[in-house]
């Protein structure tokens, strides 16, 4: 019966794709002019600089001061706390992308990896500046202030209390910028593709909510055009920034995909960041 409606699925898509060329030829275009016109420029140089971080000792000179607060507001290691400050700048899903190169070194456990997750969904700060033009300030604090209560609500989730960090002796600074180099370019690509096939099919199946909630500009840009207040623009485009879009979500967990992360947790807390996020706008506002 799985083969059957997998055959059938398949075939349904292929007929789709085929009836609708122009149009998925043309939504690919766009998702590649926006990558290259704003996602690349703004992620690429953070990527790799958060790369190289993650494999140096620059963090914890920087951090020195600003590490023991963080780490007791959320009851934290100073990897996770790293993990945290690093996030308010990359945003989603670089944020993803550190946990996964950390994991990997064995620094992070699964459980780390799961805590930590659940509130450093950040938008990326030069994205929010670039796309919301209503009472910008005011939705950069809302969003990172939602993850901070998120973090505070969750401090009680276990994690490791290992505060050592092994760093790579024998790596030279030029291999260690090659490889965040190929990490960040691969992780691009990744983000590309996902922005591409989250694009078709919001243009195949031309519903207004999946517009909204499947991938980020998409929704922004479709919040631009509603016929409603500018308060509640604003609300809208902090919720949905704190939300991410499906697209973000699905980069997020494409990344992590070696790890057993709890995904409905991640959904859950996103859609209570995304509601903080809004009430405090609407009070603030």
């Amino acid at each position: 019966m799985k083969k059957i409606l997998s055959l059938c699925l398949i075939t349904y898509l292929y007929y789709t794709f085929l009836n609708n060329s122009y149009i998925i030829k043309e939504n690919i275009i766009l998702s590649c002019n926006l990558f290259i016109k704003n996602i690349f420029p703004s992620l690429f140089p953070i990527l790799v600089i958060s790369s190289i971080i993650c494999n140096t000792n620059l963090l914890d000179n920087i951090s020195f001061f600003i590490n023991p607060i963080i780490k007791k507001l959320f009851n934290i290691n100073n990897i996770l706390s790293n993990i945290f400050i690093i996030s308010l700048f990359t945003g989603s899903p670089g944020n993803a992308k550190i946990i996964k190169e950390l994991y990997d070194k064995k620094l992070l456990t699964v459980d780390d990896c799961n805590k930590i997750i659940l509130y450093t969904h950040f938008s990326n700060p030069l994205f929010i500046i670039s796309f919301v033009k209503y009472k910008t300030k005011l939705v950069l604090f809302s969003h990172y202030i939602s993850n901070i209560i998120i973090g505070i609500i969750l401090k009680n989730i276990k994690s490791t209390k290992d505060d050592k960090i092994q760093y790579a002796k024998n790596n030279s600074m030029t291999n260690i910028i090659f490889s965040s180099i190929n990490s960040s370019m691969s992780t691009l690509l990744f983000i590309l593709g996902t922005i591409a096939t989250f694009y078709i099919i919001t243009s195949i199946t031309n519903i207004e909510f999946f517009k909204l909630i499947l991938e980020l500009t998409q929704g922004m840009n479709h919040i631009y055009n509603l016929n409603i207040t500018t308060k509640i623009k604003t609300i809208l485009f902090g919720s949905l920034l704190s939300f991410g879009g499906f697209c973000i979500h699905f980069q997020v967990y494409g990344i992590l995909k070696d790890i057993n992360i709890n995904y409905i947790k991640y959904l859950l807390m996103r859609i209570i960041q995304s509601i903080i996020t809004a009430l405090i706008i609407f009070i603030l506002y």
